[in-house]
């Protein structure tokens, strides 16, 4: 179905396919969209099932995915999805109020933050760092526990890819469903190996085996190290992430004293923002402080005896 904005009353009609063109028949508001003139189909362009980002003049955002035939309520007025399908991402759209919006392809980072929650996310900073600090590779299998509502999982499938597998644990069973569709949701991920499992991860993890990276978010993550020495291969990082630093200081004690990893690292990601406008450029008044403490582990490997090295 192919449509077109009456302005006046911003009702959707069909309007005619020719020739893989998207012909609008209405006339919209200059500089907004181009009345009349095809727009040559792109694979860029919103389809149905696009997760988007609409933004108004405030910055407010609202997080929707395109769904022929739905409304989306914004700030002031709404618009219809109907009239999104085949147009390209950044492109300004006047609600029914008469307020003009941008409509944006979600980005991950969004997404994160605006999906529905069954708990709180790593935000996205931490999640961007531990990626890269627990060196998450195409192609490997990683553990991961308490997932919450699936937002470093998403970290982790995008870094793992198609060749990759994640295998989650979640205690509670509605956390585990929200992770589910909330992944199934993000398009970037669909068809990329994971499996969410309702369990406790200090009675599963050693039984599983081979395992290249182990990422914790847990309040005890120092009860998992016994497993996780039987399950990661020999080199493999262990990654957790805590918000206190007494739980930051039981993981690291546990490691020191645990034959099996070598000194623990901890670091802690700080991000400080700036406003940015035509009349000011400096650190926002107010910023997050804390989110939380992360920390990686290596696990060994056997020791060579002078015989072994020749």
């Amino acid at each position: 179905m192919f449509l077109f904005i009456n302005t006046k009353k911003f009702r959707v009609k069909n309007i005619l396919k020719k020739q893989g063109c998207y012909i609008r028949l209405a006339k919209i508001h200059t500089g907004i969209m181009e009345a009349n003139k095809p727009i040559i189909h792109n694979p860029n362009a919103f389809a149905a099932g696009d997760p988007i980002t609409i933004i108004d003049a405030k910055a407010r955002r609202t997080f929707a995915f395109v769904i022929p035939g739905n409304r989306i309520d914004v700030s002031q007025g709404a618009i219809f999805t109907d009239a999104l399908i085949g147009v390209l991402p950044g492109a300004r759209v006047r609600t029914t109020a008469g307020q003009i919006v941008a409509v944006y392809r979600t980005t991950l980072e969004e997404y994160v933050l605006l999906m529905p929650r069954a708990a709180t996310v790593v935000p996205p900073k931490d999640i961007a760092f531990l990626v890269h600090w627990a060196d998450v590779f195409p192609g490997a299998t990683v553990v991961e526990a308490g997932t919450g509502s699936g937002a470093l999982t998403l970290g982790l499938l995008r870094s793992v890819g198609e060749h990759g597998c994640i295998i989650g644990f979640e205690l509670r069973p509605d956390h585990a469903n929200r992770a589910r569709k909330n992944i199934e949701a993000w398009p970037d991920t669909r068809g990329f190996a994971f499996d969410i499992r309702i369990g406790d991860i200090h009675q599963e993890l050693g039984s599983l085996a081979d395992v290249d990276r182990i990422i914790l978010d847990l309040p005890d993550p120092q009860n998992a190290l016994e497993g996780a020495a039987q399950a990661l291969k020999a080199g493999g990082l262990l990654a957790a992430y805590v918000p206190g630093i007494r739980q930051i200081d039981a993981l690291v004690q546990a490691a020191l004293k645990h034959r099996e990893f070598a000194e623990p690292e901890v670091v802690e990601v700080m991000a400080r923002p700036w406003v940015a406008d035509s009349q000011r450029l400096r650190p926002e008044l107010r910023i997050i402080g804390h989110t939380g403490f992360l920390a990686r582990l290596r696990r060994r490997g056997p020791m060579l005896t002078e015989n072994d090295s020749q």
